[in-house]
């Protein structure tokens, strides 16, 4: 009877997620991290995570938060990986010998592509809202385009639930005539800590 190899699933990505988590915890410990970003990532991490802004404001990332968007950032501007497999070749190679390696070269995987593992209710969205304003803010201010950053985004929704979370969170929620007003979306309301004031 044939052993099936392993697409990349079960216990597989939970591995690499702590591989991952472990590189950048490193880094960022060391001071590493910061060194290796850009200068507009440089200024967003500062304000998010430290301490002088985070002493000061009355609301924060929470662990799980700060964790997915420090991980998310590593993998794309300090790794730069450009598919799938540089990621795992980057941060945890022994893990190639589990996968079935034809299936991790398909086209779905040849770009970068990340996946954050949030219970419901942990801040999904607030990362999403981070990690739109990192690659919004790269791509307008780097001095010689990279192609690494957008100012161009599509969110997909899994249903009229979060859909209609996703239009609350950044246009505002629904008024009773059936406008949206953006003073009551997360982005104007949390500007303080979304957005440094330079960029609001």
């Amino acid at each position: 009877m044939p052993i099936a190899t392993n697409t990349g699933t079960r216990e597989i990505p939970l591995k690499f997620a702590a591989a991952l988590t472990k590189a950048v915890n490193t880094a960022w410990d060391s001071g590493e991290f910061l060194l290796e970003t850009n200068p507009i990532t440089q200024e967003l991490l500062r304000f998010w995570l430290g301490e002088a802004f985070t002493d000061t404001r009355p609301i924060n990332f929470h662990l799980g938060q700060r964790q997915a968007i420090l991980n998310t950032i590593y993998a794309h501007e300090i790794l730069k990986a450009e598919a799938v497999f540089d990621m795992y070749t980057a941060v945890s190679p022994e893990l190639l010998a589990e996968m079935d390696l034809t299936y991790l070269k398909k086209d779905k995987f040849s770009h970068p592509k990340y996946c954050m593992k949030m219970a419901t209710g942990t801040g999904k969205t607030w990362v999403m809202s981070a990690l739109l304003i990192w690659q919004y803010l790269n791509a307008k201010y780097e001095e010689r385009p990279s192609d690494r950053y957008s100012k161009r985004f599509l969110l997909v929704a899994p249903g009229l639930i979060v859909y209609e979370r996703l239009l609350d969170a950044y246009l505002g929620k629904q008024q009773p005539d059936g406008a949206r007003n953006f003073d009551h979306s997360d982005f104007k309301r949390f500007e303080s800590l979304f957005i440094p004031p330079a960029y609001r």
